[in-house]
């Protein structure tokens, strides 16, 4: 099926797929033993236990959960695909995002990552667009090149905006990370690295 370019182009994820389908299944069942794969494809630990699964440096084929999408090119061009996805609708990015740190719509929908409603904070929408840059440009030119002016921009959102401004960017940041879908938004291997690229940017401001 993997040679098949009408499939490939509507090919969801594992994450994408346990979000989605409990609501609309009305409901799922755990299995025995399941939690460690739970935390594996939700990016909370790795199968080892070692660390965070969407942590950079990224672990082929999710630490053995799930394969590596190999016909999408290598980890330049995921990277390459995520930043052009921000770019296209980078407004409307940033405002989805802000909802993080806003406030929830009414009424509430029974999938637990949709909210339609939700209203998007603005006072952090400046800093989050920043961010998204900054992440933006370490896909682009590499982690090293850019890990001191994510440095710098965490100092300054301290000093003008306090810790509780530094907190709802945080927020902000990880609803994006959380909600990425595949292939809604882009193919799995730039969801990859654009929530491993928000997790790094993440762990700068805590």
């Amino acid at each position: 099926m993997e040679t098949l370019e009408s499939y490939t182009l509507t090919k969801g994820c594992y994450y994408s797929h346990c979000w989605d389908l409990p609501p609309q299944l009305g409901g799922c069942t755990y299995e025995q033993g399941g939690e460690p794969f739970e935390k594996a494809i939700n990016g909370e630990r790795l199968l080892n236990g070692s660390r965070g699964s969407w942590e950079l440096p990224l672990v082929p084929h999710l630490g053995g959960v799930e394969p590596d999408w190999d016909w999408c090119g290598d980890e330049n061009a995921a990277k390459r695909e995520a930043v052009e996805r921000l770019s296209f609708n980078h407004k409307a990015i940033v405002s989805f995002a802000s909802r993080g740190a806003g406030k929830k719509g009414f009424p509430s929908y029974s999938a637990p990552l949709s909210d339609p409603n939700a209203l998007p904070n603005e006072a952090v929408k400046g800093s989050v667009d920043a961010c998204l840059r900054l992440v933006s440009m370490a896909m682009l030119n590499g982690i090293d090149l850019v890990s001191t002016d994510m440095d710098n921009l965490v100092e300054t959102l301290a000093k003008d905006g306090g810790s509780d401004h530094v907190e709802n960017v945080i927020a902000s940041l990880a609803y994006l990370r959380d909600r990425i879908g595949v292939p809604r938004d882009m193919r799995l291997p730039a969801a990859r690295q654009l929530r491993g690229h928000l997790n790094y940017m993440i762990g700068k401001m805590l």
